[in-house]
């Protein structure tokens, strides 16, 4: 699939636009003066999947656990900070990877210059994320998309003029059109990286949905830099977990275990859906820095006929389980030895490909 062309930003380890991979964001919940549980949360969304993680810096006390965090912390941090430009400017000088700021909520010109200028020497990046929620008040009797647009645009202004280029966007609604509409206005406008998400998409299957329509239909456009899926949910696993199947999906991950897996039916031989699920349990703490795919098939019609370009996968007999490597059968056990003869057979697929 080919990319649109941006500039290259890096946000600690991460490098997002240019020719980098599509990287994987995601949100904690948990206040950052709570500091080793915080650390919990992001050791969590890391294993889920996740290369950068935003936290919520509402006040001081959170500033002071953002800090004591990033010394800890496995992932690139990025503060969130709204109507607090003192806040921004103290995250910069701590040297936070990166500051996301809203258009419509920092209104403070003067900070926002001196925060250009911090983040410039200290080579941090700078997202400047509108949202349909909190636009500026001159832009809100207006289409929604202009509205975000215009408000990007304007924000832009004084980096652009300061010649500082280590810039981020996004621009976010609740409805599909509108967030595929704002980043195809975007990508032909600017020439930054951009971060892509639907926002408040909701719970469970209603904002995984939304969130997979909304991320497919604008990554197969070849736009997009970064992606996080908004979940309501408790945690940051599940919308990590979302956001890297859709890049799987799609082609753009290159790393980790793909698992396909058939629907089931009257001719279905074995326990497909407990199986995959005690599968994706075991593979969750597996690292392949080589992406494989995993076929899980209930007889014989599916697998390894229709599963033939999974690297490794299984079909159920009436009482074993058929082995295949690339469509190639190589052995028969029995269902309850398939489980941990399958788990052995990964783990030595994964170290030759190392």
């Amino acid at each position: 699939m080919k990319r649109e062309e941006t500039l290259r930003v890096q946000i600690g380890s991460v490098g997002i636009g240019g020719d980098c991979p599509v990287s994987v964001e995601s949100m904690g919940r948990i206040h950052p003066s709570r500091i080793e549980n915080c650390l919990t949360e992001i050791g969590a969304a890391a294993c889920a999947g996740s290369e950068i993680f935003r936290i919520a810096v509402p006040d001081n006390t959170a500033l002071s656990g953002l800090i004591e965090v990033k010394k800890k912390t496995p992932l690139p941090l990025i503060a969130d900070i709204h109507f607090r430009p003192d806040i921004a400017l103290q995250a910069a000088r701590a040297g936070i990877d990166g500051i996301r700021i809203n258009p419509g909520t920092f209104k403070d010109s003067g900070k926002y210059d001196q925060l250009i200028d911090i983040m410039h020497d200290n080579q941090q990046v700078l997202r400047l994320g509108a949202n349909t929620g909190s636009l500026p008040p001159h832009h809100r009797q207006k289409e929604r998309v202009k509205a975000l647009f215009e408000s990007i645009t304007e924000a832009l202004e004084l980096p652009e003029k300061k010649g500082f280029r280590q810039i981020i966007l996004s621009a976010k609604s609740t409805d599909i059109d509108e967030t595929i509409q704002i980043y195809d206005w975007l990508a032909h406008s600017f020439p930054y990286p951009l971060h892509v998400g639907l926002t408040e998409a909701g719970e469970g299957t209603e904002g995984i949905v939304k969130s997979v329509i909304a991320l497919g239909c604008i990554l197969q456009k070849g736009l997009g830099n970064n992606i996080r899926v908004s979940l309501t949910s408790s945690d940051p696993v599940l919308e990590s977990r979302v956001a890297v199947q859709i890049l799987k999906s799609l082609g753009l991950r290159s790393k980790g275990i793909e698992v396909i897996s058939c629907p089931t039916c009257a001719r279905t031989k074995g326990d497909v859906v407990s199986f995959v699920r005690e599968i994706k349990k075991e593979i969750a703490s597996i690292h392949s820095p080589k992406p494989l795919k995993l076929a899980i098939m209930g007889c014989e019609v599916n697998g390894p006929g229709e599963a033939r370009e999974a690297d490794i996968g299984l079909a159920f007999g009436k009482s074993t389980a058929l082995f295949f490597v690339r469509g190639k059968v190589v052995k028969t056990v029995q269902q309850q030895n398939a489980l941990l003869e399958l788990l052995d057979m990964l783990n030595s697929m994964i170290r030759k490909n190392a």
